[in-house]
């Protein structure tokens, strides 16, 4: 059964929901072509332990949506991300710290 959480943003709940296994793949596989494209600074680099993009990704929120929000409230979306996916953000770490290794 997929997980889920709602999280209230003043009047809206948002739904952060539990990836699949398929949908990590695609991520990983959209991480190796980001690197061979352009690269937004804001949306990949604005917070401290996520993208926007993975924020966008396990939740019901569109990119042009998490424009519109705080950085403070994308935290309180980025705690409950972490809850909700722990095995994603374990690779993800991982995948830095062998990016981080490398010369």
């Amino acid at each position: 059964m997929k997980r889920t959480k709602g999280v209230q943003l003043d009047e809206r709940t948002v739904t952060v929901r539990e990836l699949t296994v398929a949908e990590v793949r695609l991520w990983l596989k959209e991480l190796d072509q980001l690197r061979e494209g352009a690269l937004d600074l804001v949306t990949e680099g604005i917070m401290a332990d996520a993208f926007l993009g993975d924020v966008a990704r396990m939740t019901n929120l569109t990119p042009e949506e998490l424009d519109d929000l705080l950085p403070s409230q994308i935290e309180v979306m980025i705690t409950v991300c972490r809850e909700i996916n722990p095995h994603f953000f374990r690779l993800r770490d991982r995948i830095l710290e062998a990016a981080r290794a490398m010369p």
